[in-house]
């Protein structure tokens, strides 16, 4: 029965606004709204017809900010976060195709992909003697030239490609390990290797002296020994940080901090649902005094306190959540 009432306002909007469109050339929702009888809203949702709607692909010559700001605040108004956007309503208000409103409103949100189009656009760019940050505002209003940078780098064939550790090296980096191992901080273990291991050609020194001092007994007994949801607590309510932590036990940064990726991901899943990202966002919002991390991670049960923490974060930097008050 919905569906059929459903169904049969599609069809009366979509003929109102042929209707229009044969008489004028272009449809007015106010008055489609009043001839069906519908909101506004709920006429530009329903109606189906697409034909001579405008392309729209982002030029920076040409694209224009007051249609890319239309298009923004049409959406806050009627889709403010999280509400799902509905983009049928979006190509209607705007009359341009839905795939085309999906993209601009992606990369207005910095969604960039680097599809290998755009990464052969990129490097042609830069081939002609455009600069990082000139490439990026051809590829998109808010792409920044570290991202071009990177993007084109990690896709150059001529990456210098870091050589293995020689076997020789590797057992003296081990020997060091043993004798430092507990005498040492690991920090000072990492510098001290450094500068008394002088590898030949181009390799990767750095992160097999970490993979060896992770791998030694002593910091995986030490590793062995922690209370990770003490832990995960006390980072999520601001008294420690996994740097600062690893410093406090001793132990390896980089091992530290995968183990707590690892505990976060076993008892949460890392994707928000609409469902908890609106409850996070009604709780920091609701002035309760009891409103902590730990304390929002229990009511919302499906999130640890330290991934409500980075949500909550995000949200700020994404100016859905406002700036956290600074003490006095």
């Amino acid at each position: 029965m919905l569906e059929r009432a459903l169904d049969d306002n599609k069809s009366l909007v979509t003929s109102e606004v042929k209707r229009q469109l044969g008489l004028s050339g272009a449809a007015d929702w106010s008055q489609v709204s009043q001839e069906t009888g519908l909101s506004i809203r709920e006429c530009l949702e329903l109606g189906q017809h697409d034909d001579g709607k405008a392309r729209w692909h982002y030029d920076p010559d040409t694209s224009s900010q007051a249609m890319m700001g239309r298009m923004t605040s049409f959406i806050k108004e009627h889709y403010p976060a999280p509400t799902p956007v509905n983009y049928r309503a979006v190509s209607n208000f705007m009359w341009v195709v839905v795939e085309d409103c999906i993209h601009m409103h992606e990369i207005l949100q910095g969604k960039f992909k680097w599809t290998e189009a755009n990464l052969e656009r990129a490097a042609a760019l830069r081939a002609q003697g455009l600069t990082y940050k000139e490439v990026a505002r051809r590829l998109a209003p808010v792409l920044s030239d570290t991202n071009v940078f990177a993007a084109l780098r990690r896709r150059s064939p001529t990456r210098k490609v870091r050589e293995p550790v020689a076997a020789h090296e590797l057992g003296e980096i081990s020997r060091l390990v043993d004798e430092y191992a507990g005498k040492h901080s690991v920090v000072n273990i990492a510098t001290k290797i450094r500068t008394q291991v002088k590898p030949g050609g181009r390799c990767d020194i750095y992160h097999t002296i970490d993979l060896c001092i992770i791998a030694h007994p002593h910091y995986q007994a030490k590793m062995r020994n922690i209370d990770y949801n003490d832990l995960a607590n006390r980072i999520s309510t601001g008294q420690t940080t996994v740097t600062l932590a690893a410093k406090e036990l001793d132990v390896p940064r980089v091992a530290l901090a995968a183990r707590m990726r690892v505990l976060d991901s076993k008892l949460y899943s890392p994707k928000w649902t609409d469902e908890e990202t609106r409850r996070l966002i009604d709780l920091v919002q609701s002035c309760d005094p009891r409103a902590d991390n730990t304390f929002i991670g229990k009511v919302i049960g499906t999130k640890s306190s330290v991934q409500c923490n980075y949500k909550i974060f995000r949200l700020r930097k994404k100016g859905l959540l406002p700036p956290a008050k600074k003490a006095e």
